[in-house]
């Protein structure tokens, strides 16, 4: 059987188009003009994500990954994850962004920040940064700046990647869990948001003192979950009931790198680590 394809002629292309019918045969759905379709720029948290992929890793002075880095090496990596070619020494680095105010720089996800003879990327939050920084530590998140008194001199935003303004409600990084972080937290899941976390057994809100306001604490055999936990369980990659509990604080101290107890106490480890995350818009 012979296959015979219909040839389109420009007048039946500008038909279709207008028409909104399809357009058949080798141009499939193609741009009528031959233009491949637009594709969103990569953001600053898209690269963060990548970056903060790598936490743990091993530091080594010129390393490049995909399992030892050094900080620029670290940047031009994940960038090259994301399509991205970038240069590959800190001061190239520095020199092919787009300046920008250094507290601003602080407070955007994904942007770098530079002193003489190192790099690293902002958390978003005005004091995190993810860094690969010494021999004296491994690849990950730094509230301190480097090299003790030196501080960063410069802040610069990555030109092929696209920044969204930084949210207008910083997280306090305490280690409290209430109605803010919970905001928060619906915001980066995508749930509906009102700070509220709801029908949870009440039997855990005396052994985790850092879950404050916000949560709301029924009979346990009455409790039956939240959105925003169900959320956050998926994305932990566990089984979702909605329900705070030891499994699922487990699963977040792990993944957030936090002595594992299975308990929210004061200022909780886990819960700044998880504010940290939120305050860069990535978890």
């Amino acid at each position: 059987m012979t296959i015979v394809r219909p040839r389109l002629s420009r007048r039946n292309l500008l038909t279709a188009a207008v028409l909104g019918g399809p357009v058949a045969g080798c141009l499939g759905a193609a741009n009528l003009l031959g233009a491949p379709p637009a594709v969103a720029a990569a953001s600053g948290r898209d690269f963060l994500q990548v970056v903060t992929s790598k936490a743990g890793c091993a530091y080594t002075a010129g390393g490049s990954g995909p399992e030892v880095f050094d900080s620029p090496g670290l940047i031009h990596w994940a960038l090259a994850q994301l399509g991205i070619s970038f240069p590959g020494a800190s001061g190239e680095q520095i020199n092919a962004c787009t300046v920008i105010d250094l507290n601003e720089a602080k407070k955007t996800p994904g942007a770098l920040l530079w002193l003489p003879g190192t790099i690293a990327i902002s958390c978003g939050d005005g004091v995190t940064t993810f860094e690969a920084r010494d021999e004296n530590s491994l690849v990950g998140y730094f509230t301190t700046e480097p090299s003790g008194s030196k501080s960063w001199t410069n802040g610069g935003l990555i030109p092929a990647l696209s920044y969204a303004s930084p949210p207008s409600t910083v997280l306090t990084v305490d280690g409290y869990w209430g109605p803010s972080t919970t905001r928060r937290l619906q915001e980066v899941l995508k749930t509906s948001v009102d700070g509220q976390v709801s029908s949870q057994a009440v039997s855990w809100k005396a052994k985790n003192p850092g879950l404050t306001g916000g949560w709301e604490w029924v009979p346990d055999n009455q409790a039956s979950g939240s959105l925003v936990i169900t959320a956050l369980q998926q994305r932990l990659g566990i089984d979702a009931d909605g329900l705070i509990g030891a499994g699922t604080i487990l699963a977040l101290e792990k993944y957030c790198g936090t002595p594992q107890d299975g308990y929210f106490g004061e200022a909780s480890a886990c819960i700044k680590e998880l504010q940290k995350k939120l305050n860069s818009g990535v978890l």
